[in-house]
């Protein structure tokens, strides 16, 4: 009797459990498209992994103003600083994916950094939201600097390799990228003093405190004159800038730009991701003109966000910087 009664009990148990289990799934399935259509009934945190002030955190700001709208709900700037961008890639990484925490990502924190170290996220930790602008890379000097051109700057380079600082905002950022590719094609040594954005590192040369800085938005130094600019890591010189050379024209084959995209963590809903994305949409649609415009007063080209094509440009580039650290070795560590 007591076999049994124990065995029925047994039987009651497994029922019982799998009863709950269809309950709870049941509850899920019901639940969540009811949380995703209500989405997003509270303001969203958007991680600036740069500068208060820098060109990434005025960029996002002009394209999220516009989102705002279609959504029904704030985005409010979180500034997360330093490491080059991973500190707030990391904090967004681990985040809890319920659409209420966005990034401003770039290719510097989601695929440069990791090439070179070892981090605690990679890429594939975010969902790409679309490019929607190119952050241009620039080697600026003093207007009174000695050195009028890129070829002047390298010819004393050569004569007195270590002595002299430029300035990036990052280690193994796109800026000090450019810094170690001018070094392996001129030949030179120019030593990195790493800062948390270009503004920080314009400071810095207007003070005397480095002698060149290598930057994504001049600003309005470049409008007026206050910094002058060496040369542009671009195939070909801007038609709005005509002026300013690129690395390309002295022989040095250094091109390399950092792309912006909003992320959100990975395992965020669809439908939320949708909403997003819906929105996004139409801000492009009815400001697209306004948005680019106002992007290029930080020196960024706009685009057209579409995450598949955003996702094809940033492996393209980890696989370019990937046969670049190779090809620099131990200098770029």
């Amino acid at each position: 009797m007591q076999e049994e009664h124990s065995g029925g009990w047994r039987e009651w148990s497994k029922f019982l459990r799998f009863s709950i289990l269809l309950m709870i799934l049941g509850a899920i399935v019901a639940f969540s498209p009811a949380w995703a259509a209500e989405y997003p009934s509270r303001p969203i945190e958007m991680v600036v992994c740069y500068a208060p002030g820098s060109g990434g955190d005025f960029g996002s700001r002009m394209f999220a103003d516009r989102i705002e709208k279609y959504l029904g709900q704030s985005i409010i700037s979180v500034y997360k600083p330093g490491g080059g961008g991973t500190l707030g890639a990391a904090f967004v990484a681990k985040a809890k994916p319920d659409g209420y925490t966005l990034l401003v990502g770039s290719t510097t924190p989601l695929v440069l950094a990791g090439v070179f170290k070892k981090l605690d996220f990679r890429m594939e930790d975010f969902i790409l939201l679309g490019g929607y602008a190119k952050g241009l890379l620039w080697l600026a000097v003093k207007p009174d600097s000695r050195w009028k051109t890129l070829k002047d700057l390298v010819n004393e380079a050569k004569k007195s390799p270590g002595k002299i600082l430029t300035g990036t905002f990052g280690k193994q950022s796109s800026s000090d990228i450019c810094r170690l590719l001018l070094n392996k094609y001129a030949g030179i040594d120019l030593v990195n003093v790493p800062f948390k954005s270009s503004s920080e590192e314009i400071t810095a040369l207007l003070g005397g405190h480095i002698d060149a800085a290598f930057i994504s938005s001049p600003g309005a130094h470049l409008e007026f004159k206050t910094i002058r600019i060496l040369a542009v890591a671009e195939p070909e010189r801007l038609p709005v800038l005509p002026d300013i050379p690129t690395y390309n024209e002295y022989g040095y084959p250094v091109l390399l730009s950092n792309f912006y995209t909003l992320c959100f963590p990975k395992g965020t809903p669809k439908e939320i991701v949708n909403r997003f994305l819906d929105a996004q949409k139409k801000a492009m649609q009815n400001h697209g003109e306004e948005i680019n415009k106002d992007l290029k007063k930080v020196e960024q080209l706009g685009m057209s966000p579409n995450p598949e094509e955003t996702v094809k440009i940033f492996l393209d580039v980890r696989k370019r910087v990937t046969e670049i650290a190779q090809e620099l070795g131990s200098k770029a560590r």
